[in-house]
């Protein structure tokens, strides 16, 4: 019986720092996709088993990707892409050529012509019109493209094995079955391959996870404020499975995702309540007594020629927006109408021009500028305390709601 070499090419990730956490980012939003898609999976993912990430879809099928951060465009000859194409092709094999399948590469950059090397001329290859990965990006395999590329990795398949043609008993399990693959077959393969050029950089990778984070389903009014606390984790967990031997070792399912969320809910946020809330309660107190007039009121006082519609969308706003904020913490939520009162405060006092009749467009300008400046106000404070609420509009909402309150006018009364 001929005995193979059965041990497969390392595929360790980089040492790089900067290429390891982009396989991680990719890695973890990846799984947060994939538990939008059904939350009721078993498996999602399991990091460096078989390539850099290793997923589980909603229907079962597989998808092994590889995840590359570079600063200059890949050719077919780029050491990079002989590896992983190299990888795709073990696994393709040792899953028994499973038609539920996908291999992807996934990179920053794009990709480049290949140059007329000494190994093509050796192999007795030239390069063709286009470049080969653009050929695989548009999946266009022809007679031509599918030879150059079969031949190319079967030489590349024996350089990286040290496969001597002579001498089978330094043949790689796979060898045989890969060079008897006909053309059918090489192009059944290669229609497995996504090539994803030009994807997101790590800075927006890190947004991108930011954003799957917040979306995922297991995201509360609890975990506010604690974000980086959530991402940490996520990659914790990611790393600590990658450096895993066994693959039931790796295996990270939506539980696992679910029992970090849980955790985060009693872990400190890393943003405080602000501390002004118990000033809000002096506040209301200073306005009991006082003859009420609601937003509408206080609008056509001063411009009764005001847009009716503007005028009910700001209405809407400010009744909305008590349903919007009510599920946060009192104390958030005191703290939050108290700064955005503050706020106002300095518009009215600073900025704001009284007069007895106002056209539609200069009170309606003022207004947009009230908005726009609470906002302003409101994000410096963010970057040390935690009101709930992350996003402008609420904030803005709030405003309105505070003018409807009967806190604030645009006449002297």
């Amino acid at each position: 019986m001929q005995d193979f070499n059965i041990e497969t090419v390392n595929r360790d990730a980089s040492d790089k720092y900067k290429g390891f956490r982009y396989q991680k980012f990719r890695v973890a939003i990846k799984m947060l996709q994939l538990i939008k898609l059904n939350s009721k999976n078993n498996i999602i993912a399991l990091p460096e088993s078989r390539e850099d990430g290793h997923f589980i879809d909603d229907e079962g099928h597989e998808h092994l990707e590889q995840d590359k951060l570079y600063e200059k465009g890949f050719s077919f000859n780029s050491s990079e892409i002989q590896k992983t194409m190299i990888n795709f092709l073990d696994n393709y094999i040792e899953l028994k050529k499973d038609p539920y399948i996908n291999f992807i590469f996934f990179t920053n950059t794009s990709y480049v012509s290949e140059n007329q090397t000494k190994k093509l001329n050796q192999i007795g290859l030239n390069v063709l019109e286009k470049p080969i990965l653009e050929y695989m990006v548009e999946k266009d395999f022809n007679d031509d493209v599918v030879n150059f590329i079969s031949k190319y990795l079967i030489h590349t398949y024996r350089e990286t094995y040290s496969i001597e043609e002579d001498k089978p008993e330094t043949y790689h399990i796979n060898y045989l079955t890969i060079k008897k693959m006909v053309n059918d077959e090489w192009v059944e393969f290669l229609e497995k391959i996504s090539f994803k050029f030009d994807e997101s950089n790590l800075e927006i990778l890190s947004q991108e996870l930011d954003k799957e984070i917040k979306e995922c389903q297991f995201f509360s009014a609890e975990h506010f404020g604690k974000e980086n606390l959530i991402k940490r984790n996520l990659l914790d967990v990611i790393d600590e499975r990658m450096t895993q031997k066994h693959v039931t070792q790796k295996i990270i399912n939506v539980d696992s995702v679910r029992i970090i969320y849980k955790e985060a809910e009693s872990m400190n946020s890393e943003l405080v309540i602000d501390e002004i809330y118990p000033y809000w309660d002096d506040v209301e107190n200073e306005s009991e007594g006082e003859v009420l007039r609601n937003l509408k009121e206080k609008i056509l006082t001063v411009c009764p020629e005001f847009k009716g519609n503007t005028i009910k969308r700001y209405i809407r706003e400010a009744a909305t927006v008590k349903d919007e904020i009510k599920r946060f913490d009192k104390r958030q939520i005191n703290s939050l109408k108290y700064r955005v009162y503050e706020s106002m405060g300095k518009f009215f006092d600073e900025e704001f021009k009284y007069n007895e009749n106002f056209t539609y467009e200069h009170l309606n300008e003022a207004i947009k500028t009230l908005r726009e400046s609470v906002v302003t106000d409101l994000n410096q404070l963010k970057k040390d305390y935690n009101y709930g609420i992350r996003n402008d509009i609420t904030v803005q909402k709030v405003a309105m709601l505070l003018i409807d309150e009967c806190f604030y006018s645009f006449d002297e009364v």
